[in-house]
């Protein structure tokens, strides 16, 4: 209650203080008092009653302001470009029972604030030509303040005008009172008229870019580009761009006028150049033209040097660019003169056309430079010979497109006479070329039966071959893959034993030296073995096998089988593996010893590799029906899985690896040589086995047989060989 109490007393207080300034500002200013103005027996224009202060620091308030001294208002005083502010003083009074409602318009400043004095201090109002249109008081083009005037009362007002660019700074100081319907009415003739021309922009615009879609003439795309150009414009120049386009950036809305205005020129250049054809007809006239439009590269750097920086160069881009477009429009008179005058017809509708928009849009250059008066003559006279010119154009425009149309026209009646005269040449040489051509089939015919025959035999030697390379390749893939893989592992691991050796043999213990030896000996034996392997499988792969020597004699096959045990037993004592040889010493084979050895040598290798530590091994030997011994090798080791079953001793579906009781490592490349090895000699090898519990090896060579040996036997050996 309290506070409440407080805010009321500060309140009144303030509004005590503020009529007290007032009261003593009116005192001091008396002897200079403004004259009252009667809203309603004045005129429109109130310019003699004001009383004017200039504020050349720009930064007094309206309490500062109230205790200067006004002057009358010099009618006939011009107002200096430059960044200023003028403050301006006048009294208007309501002699009437009923509020009078005003539009007070003081010229199209930058910012303007009005300051109504009243018994509670003062309402401030703000509108400006950089302001947005929805922060004005009025939300309108032109920057009105809306005026409240109370019955039979005098309000004194200040008004507080700021001029930031000549562009928005009237030349002269007048402050206009307007009645709401003089404003509406005002507004309602500005959306009419605008909205006619503006149509007609619209309406031509779009019948020409149909014409444009209709024959691909630029001219067409060039001359609806200049009309958008010019409608842009007036909407601008009338304030529908601020409105409409642009409500909330003012300050772009008073800086895009040098760009609308080069893109509007540019391309009235354009099509003068190219409706006239000057670059072909009159080069001279169009390297004038063109330097033309490259001058409004001057306006555009000084249009954006402005909106950049805090220079203020928009009233000089008004001048030029008056100068530039007069040049401009007098240049496409002339030239149209020029061409009229070596013939071309069209150029008369584009010279009659120009004539009356020339006239009318150099009147509007010369008003808005300030060069002749501002009236509607020259307010209007550009936009009604634009009108003139769109109608004038329509008809240039439409002759040029029927020229156009008569001449694409003919050129089709020719293009279609050429092509009957072509038709009638292709049937004759066709039929020609056909009789040749059925000479020429039947003596081909009977060559190409002689020639697809042989084609079909070239096609089944080279499915042949295909074959032998794609298992060439394979076994070269394979074989790629085993050096790039498995001869990796145990150098690498030999290495590393070798650097433990170099590096710490002093700091190790003789049992530790002993079983790194151990396991130096397992890896270099598993690279002997592996290297081993793969010169057997190069060597028996290489052309198929058919340059391996096959060389078949008589072994003792005991002799055989007790060498590599001998062989394999460093190797098999590593994890305490015993042997059960079981040989009849006189079997004897007929077989290559080489290979042989090798398949024997590979079978023990592989039961000492898959059995556990303190295993058996037997290796037993009997002959069979069909001359055939049978050797055997039989383990108590892991066995071999089913999935790695369907894969042993198949050339096309590589061997799953798989690693040993320690894990010891292999390629499956030895299983797939002892299959080669033994078919070379008309056997087979075979493997019985169950996971866990071992597996058994065997594979059947041919028995020794006598010197006195069958025809039929020499040839099977042949045959083998």
């Amino acid at each position: 209650m309290l506070a409440l109490c407080y805010t009321c007393c500060l309140r009144r207080l303030s509004r005590v203080i503020a009529v007290l300034l007032f009261l003593m500002a009116t005192g001091q200013a008396h002897a200079q008092a403004p004259d009252t103005v009667d809203v309603i027996t004045s005129e429109q224009h109130i310019a003699e009653a004001l009383q004017v202060y200039h504020d050349p620091s720009a930064t007094l308030t309206v309490e500062k302001v109230q205790a200067q001294a006004f002057a009358p208002n010099d009618t006939d005083a011009v107002l200096q470009p430059g960044k200023t502010v003028h403050w301006v003083r006048v009294v208007l009074r309501n002699s009437t029972d009923r509020e009078q409602t005003r539009l007070l318009y003081a010229g199209d400043w930058s910012h303007l604030e009005l300051y109504q004095l009243n018994e509670a201090g003062y309402t401030l109002k703000r509108t400006g030509q950089l302001l947005p249109i929805g922060e004005r008081d009025v939300p309108s083009y032109k920057p009105y303040i809306r005026l409240e005037l109370l019955p039979n009362s005098a309000t004194t007002l200040y008004l507080r005008l700021q001029g930031d660019i000549n562009l928005y700074k009237p030349q002269a100081l007048q402050v206009r009172l307007l009645t709401t319907e003089q404003v509406s009415a005002a507004n309602s003739d500005r959306l009419f008229g605008q909205g006619i021309f503006i149509g007609i922009i619209l309406v031509m615009t779009l019948y020409n870019l149909v014409l444009f879609a209709s024959v691909r003439d630029r001219s067409y795309l060039y001359y609806v580009l200049a009309l958008l150009g010019t409608g842009l414009y007036f909407m601008f120049y009338h304030g529908f761009a601020i409105e409409l386009l642009w409500p909330n950036a003012p300050l772009w809305n008073a800086h895009s006028f040098p760009f609308i205005v080069t893109f509007n020129g540019l391309f009235r250049v354009l099509f003068t150049r190219h409706y006239l054809n000057t670059q072909r007809t009159m080069p001279l006239w169009d390297k004038m033209l063109t330097l033309l439009a490259l001058l409004y590269i001057l306006p555009v750097g000084m249009g954006l040097l402005s909106y950049l920086t805090p220079l203020d160069l928009l009233q000089a881009c008004v001048s030029l660019i008056g100068i530039i477009g007069g040049l401009v429009l007098v240049a496409m008179v002339l030239t149209s003169i020029q061409s009229l005058h070596q013939g071309y017809r069209p150029a008369l509708y584009f010279l009659i056309a120009n004539v009356f928009f020339v006239v009318g849009a150099l009147l509007f250059i010369l008003k808005e430079n300030h060069l002749v008066p501002d009236t509607l003559v020259t307010m209007y006279a550009a936009q009604v010979g634009m009108v003139a010119q769109v109608v004038l154009f329509s008809l240039g425009l439409a002759y040029r497109l029927n020229t156009v149309t008569s001449e694409l026209n003919a050129k089709v009646l020719e293009k279609e006479r050429l092509e009957r005269e072509k038709e009638t040449e292709r049937k004759l040489l066709i039929e020609q070329q056909k009789n040749e051509l059925e000479v020429m089939v039947a003596n081909r015919t009977a060559a190409l039966r002689h020639r697809t025959q042989e084609l079909k035999d070239t096609v089944r030697k080279l499915k042949a071959s295909e074959h032998k390379l794609r298992r060439l390749n394979y076994f070269k893939d394979r074989f790629f893959s085993i050096i790039s893989h498995d001869i990796r592992t145990p150098l690498a691991t030999l290495e590393s034993f070798l650097n433990i050796l170099v590096n710490f043999s002093d700091k190790m213990k003789p049992d530790q030296m002993q079983k790194l030896a151990t396991h130096t000996q397992v890896s270099v034996r598993n690279l002997q073995a592996l290297l081993e392997n793969l010169l057997q499988w190069s060597t028996a792969q290489t052309a198929s096998g058919h340059h391996v020597r096959f060389e078949p004699e008589v072994l003792p096959l005991a002799e055989l089988v007790n060498r590599n045990v001998a062989l394999l037993k460093d190797t098999a004592d590593t994890k305490q593996i015993s042997w059960q040889v079981q040989v009849p010493p006189a079997l004897q084979v007929r077989a290559d010893a080489h290979m042989l050895d090798f398949v024997v040598r590979n079978l023990l290798h592989n039961a000492i590799k898959f059995s556990y530590p303190g295993g058996l091994i037997q290796i037993t030997a009997e002959g069979s029906a069909g001359n055939m011994a049978t050797i055997a090798v039989t383990d108590q080791g892991t066995g071999v899985s089913p999935d790695v079953l369907a894969t042993l001793f198949k050339l096309e579906t590589p061997t799953m690896a798989t690693k040993g009781t320690e894990n010891e490592k292999g390629t499956g490349l030895g299983l797939l040589l002892c299959r080669d090895f033994v078919e070379r000699h008309g056997g087979k090898i075979q493997v019985e086995t169950a996971v866990g519990q071992g597996s058994k090896f065997y594979f059947t060579v041919p028995l020794a047989i006598p010197e006195q040996a069958t025809d039929k036997q020499v040839q099977l050996e042949s045959e083998i060989c």
